[in-house]
């Protein structure tokens, strides 16, 4: 039961990715931005049938990320594998990666909320999205260190 309310973040994000999608498709718009400068102003504008493009994609990474995070053994690590760790270091790592899916999940809904244009998109937090998911590497790896 644990293991399904930690999915419920990254599995709101999805869905509500999807429903903005879907929602941009019967607002009947000719067309949505597809690209944003470092100012979030639109420099692109494109078809609405694109915007369904994002949630795909977002829902390609969920399924690789998911699976990535039932089975740890395909990761790298930084400290060596032993039985004495193996257990607590493959735990480890499926909490980082499911951290990282719920941000990469959210990530993808509110660039969908940019091209239905109900939120401005902002390369400020674009990159704290990014730092995010690099601290919750660099904190994973250091917990690891510890469990050699």
């Amino acid at each position: 039961m644990k293991r399904f309310w930690s999915e419920v973040p990254a599995l709101f994000f999805l869905l509500a990715s999807w429903g903005v999608g879907v929602w941009i498709q019967l607002d009947n718009r000719a067309e949505v931005p597809l690209h944003f400068n470092a100012r979030g102003e639109v420099d692109r504008w494109g078809a609405a049938s694109t915007a369904l493009l994002l949630p795909s994609i977002a829902l390609v990474l969920y399924g690789l990320l998911t699976w990535l995070q039932r089975h740890p053994r395909w990761c790298n690590y930084s400290v060596e594998i032993t039985d004495a760790n193996r257990e607590p270091v493959y735990r480890q790592m499926s909490h980082i990666v499911g951290r990282i899916k719920t941000l990469v999940m959210c990530l993808f809904l509110y660039i969908t909320m940019g091209v239905a244009q109900m939120v401005a998109v902002s390369l400020f937090l674009i990159l704290i999205f990014a730092l995010a998911i690099l601290l919750i590497i660099v904190a994973g790896w250091s917990q690891m260190g510890k469990n050699k």
